[in-house]
């Protein structure tokens, strides 16, 4: 298949192989070397099919050469008739320059644009001023900011265990049963934590309207080379799952992070989600793990508040940006 012309800055695109997805982690840890991403784990989402989400990814080429990546996505239309779409993409660092990354949007936003999307959505961390300049001088306006957290393991390790133990008395007390997805041995328990995933995305403070997960989507998830089904936590009352917590194990390089925390309605309010949390942070602090970063929404109260008590720091958030077409 033959790539797009060069444009204006001598770029050019070429479709993305899954192996290509190393390439890209790469290019991040590159330009974010205190936030380095996994070729292993980026390998694998980029061979992974999605029944409700138009994914493109593309490398973008200078001269022959590789140079970065770029990516677009959105929701079925079907699914979502207000037709949001991502755009996104970078380069490597010695290529960056704000004529670079505008070539890159407006690349991506004419081939979304062009596939009927109505509104265009793209992404910045707070701390890339050349980013975000590209991003407003492009015309899109900020919508909604991301905090991102880390728990020095070493330094809190002490109250993390005592706050662990204290969870783990009031979750008998509640009569809420925590263990490993690895422990448990119901056959329908991965239908049941996607089913509670789905309860709980519903409640998670967005702009866009959220696209209900494929189960077969979830089980990519759980077999995906970063989770690990002994380190995958739940809560149990009685034949429901009512909790989950998961911490991400980047297997080649990076960062144990939060992948996913959420609860059931029925039992919010009860310290579920903090005892998930304090398992999966006492179980890293067991492994040797240093530290963990997790993220959320700037306006999730509940979230924002177990955080700080168990001790994470601020680090740089994201900035989510939007525009009509």
């Amino acid at each position: 298949m033959m790539g797009d012309p060069p444009t204006k800055t001598e770029l050019s695109f070429r479709p993305a192989a899954p192996s290509d997805g190393a390439f890209a982690a790469d290019i991040e840890t590159a330009l974010r070397p205190d936030s380095p991403r996994d070729p292993v784990v980026y390998r694998y989402w980029w061979s992974q099919p999605d029944e409700h989400l138009e994914i493109a990814r593309f490398i973008a080429r200078r001269r022959g050469r590789d140079i970065g990546f770029a990516t677009t996505e959105h929701a079925r239309w079907d699914m979502q008739p207000e037709r949001y779409a991502w755009v996104g993409g970078d380069v490597l660092p010695a290529e960056r320059s704000r004529e670079t990354l505008d070539a890159i949007l407006a690349a991506m936003e004419e081939r979304v644009v062009a596939d009927g999307a109505a509104i265009l959505c793209v992404w910045a961390y707070e701390d890339d001023p050349l980013r975000i300049e590209t991003v407003l001088a492009r015309g899109y306006k900020e919508d909604r900011r991301s905090r991102r957290w880390e728990l020095d393991l070493d330094a809190n390790r002490e109250k993390l265990l005592a706050m662990t133990d204290a969870s783990r008395a009031r979750m008998r007390r509640e009569g809420v049963r925590i263990l490993t997805l690895a422990e448990d041995d119901d056959p329908r328990v991965i239908e049941k934590v996607w089913r509670l995933s789905e309860e709980a995305g519903d409640d998670v403070p967005t702009t866009m309207p959220r696209v209900p997960e494929a189960m077969e989507a979830y089980v990519r998830w759980v077999n995906a080379p970063e989770v690990h089904r002994d380190r995958f936590w739940i809560a149990r009352v009685g034949g429901d799952v009512v909790g989950v917590s998961v911490l991400a194990y980047p297997p080649a390089r990076g960062i144990v992070g939060t992948n996913w925390t959420a609860t059931a309605r029925s039992v919010r309010g009860r310290g579920v989600a903090r005892a998930l949390k304090c398992e999966t942070v006492a179980q890293a602090i067991a492994l040797g793990v240093d530290r963990v970063r997790t993220g959320n929404d700037a306006a999730n109260a509940p979230i924002l508040h177990i955080n700080e008590t168990m001790g994470y720091q601020i680090v740089a958030g994201g900035i989510a940006y939007l525009r009509p077409v």
